[in-house]
């Protein structure tokens, strides 16, 4: 039975979060919210957080389980910063609000998450920088893993290998060996059939680890066995190039563990500017034909998915249709022409992408295919996410947009493209701002968030 060797053992952990689905839908509320809200006083700031946490959670919470979740959602994943007792909502937030792109969320937070981190109490903290500990799991586990089907072929990561041999393991940690040693490691044990302690508390930071870099999009999980997912080598490549690292725990611990609690509290302040504000790079965006399972269980789903992603449009610019902008804005374009060419083939050449064009209010320009004479506006609001929603997840609509809806009443449409590993989905809304006015359609004058239900409009069949 291996264990990581006992000259070698120090293990990593960090505050673990509810691994389900609901998580992506309170990381897009949050984000909503917070963003919306702007900066706060720590007090108020997190009276509002539990309110949130109470009014989306189906079972009454007890004060100490809301703490906690609080605790977790803001200094695990770096949501806001403080400065000067001031609470402000993190770059990475404001990007998530910004793009309702959760994996893109999850990419940047594996890609600025180390030890030692400020997400740990200060005595852990102390351990690791006592110890000597500096490291990135995102960059090692990735760079490991493609240098793996470099030499293999195709490699697959255990996650009782992560844990003994990366994260439990000084040499990796702390001596900075490299992954090919560690591969050595691995063939070795595998060659010998080596069975590996399975201790649920030895090994499940490293697969809580694994699983946030599967929330991410840059792993792929199968029976338990962890690989590359290829159709992200753009922000696999940003990542592994990434060399930015918080250094300063040492200004505040010395190399006997003790700690100075006024620098240590600057200093973790400073942390938390730098974990809420960095790692965010256009390349992290989720490409939808990396997201969607090219799985043989859903042979024809997937067919129609990759169709309507790929399909090339002379028209377009010349190229695919991923290449024209917002994939959701593609997925519209195609469904509508589709929509016109069953009824006015005649009419398919008035639909067109427009969102280009600054300040019209829509993105796509389209043509009733009942009545010709009659345009349509469609404004298209697009989210991509690991799973399909547990409730419907509210978006954002502009001033502008909101003026132009009601100059167009019954001609204006919004289409909510929803876009998960399991499915693509559009919920067409017709006249938002009439569904507001029956009360089918929840607007808070926040720049207009928009909480929607099945009687607001309905899906339309891809």
């Amino acid at each position: 039975m291996y264990k990581t060797p006992k000259e070698f053992f120090l293990r990593l952990h960090f505050e673990r979060s509810r691994f389900n689905r609901r998580l992506e839908d309170m990381l897009l509320i949050l984000a909503g919210k917070i963003v919306s809200l702007g900066a706060m006083g720590q007090e108020e700031f997190n009276e509002f957080l539990d309110k949130i946490i109470r009014e989306n959670n189906s079972e009454p919470l007890v004060d100490k389980t809301i703490r906690n979740q609080r605790t977790e959602m803001i200094r695990l994943f770096g949501l806001v910063k403080y400065v000067e007792g001031v609470v402000y909502p993190g770059s990475r937030l404001i990007k998530l609000a910004q793009t309702q792109d959760t994996p893109r969320f999850f990419k940047s937070f594996c890609k600025q998450f180390q030890f030692p981190a400020g997400f740990l109490k200060a005595d852990k903290v102390a351990e690791m920088v006592a110890a000597g500990v500096k490291f990135k799991p995102a960059k090692y586990i990735l760079l490991l893993l493609k240098i793996g089907e470099s030499k293999f072929g195709t490699f697959e990561l255990d996650p009782a290998e992560a844990a003994h041999l990366i994260f439990n393991d000084k040499r990796v940690t702390v001596s900075q060996d490299k992954p090919n040693e560690v591969l050595e490691r691995i063939k070795e044990l595998r060659k010998n059939s080596v069975k590996m302690d399975r201790t649920s508390d030895v090994i499940r930071y490293a697969r809580d680890f694994l699983n946030y870099m599967v929330e991410a999009n840059l792993l792929i999980e199968f029976e338990g066995m962890y690989t590359l997912n290829k159709g992200e080598s753009r922000a696999i490549h940003n990542i592994i190039a990434d060399d930015s690292y918080f250094n300063k725990f040492s200004e505040a611990i010395s190399s006997n563990g003790r700690w100075n609690k006024e620098i240590y509290k600057k200093v973790d302040n400073e942390w938390g500017e730098w974990f809420a504000d960095g790692g965010e790079d256009e390349e992290l965006e989720t490409p939808a034909t990396a997201l969607l399972q090219d799985d043989s269980n859903f042979p024809e789903h997937w067919k129609k998915l990759k169709e309507l992603l790929e399909k090339k449009d002379i028209k377009v610019r010349g190229g695919k249709l991923k290449e024209i902008g917002d994939e959701g804005e593609g997925i519209a374009f195609e469904y509508e022409k589709a929509a016109v060419q069953k009824i006015r083939p005649d009419l398919v050449h008035m639909v067109k992408l427009v969102s280009t064009t600054i300040g019209l209010g829509y993105d796509l320009l389209s043509v009733s295919a009942n009545d010709g004479r009659r345009k349509k506006y469609i404004e298209v609001k697009t989210t991509k996410k690991n799973y399909e929603s547990a409730f419907d997840v509210p978006f954002i609509l502009s001033i502008n947009e909101w003026s132009v809806a009601e100059q167009h009443g019954d001609d204006y449409f919004i289409y909510r493209v929803i876009i998960t590993r399991e499915s693509i989905s559009i919920f067409e809304i017709k006249n938002p701002v009439l569904r507001h006015k029956e009360g089918n359609l929840i607007v808070e004058a926040i720049a207009y968030k928009i909480i929607y239900s099945e009687k607001s409009g309905k899906f339309l069949d891809l």
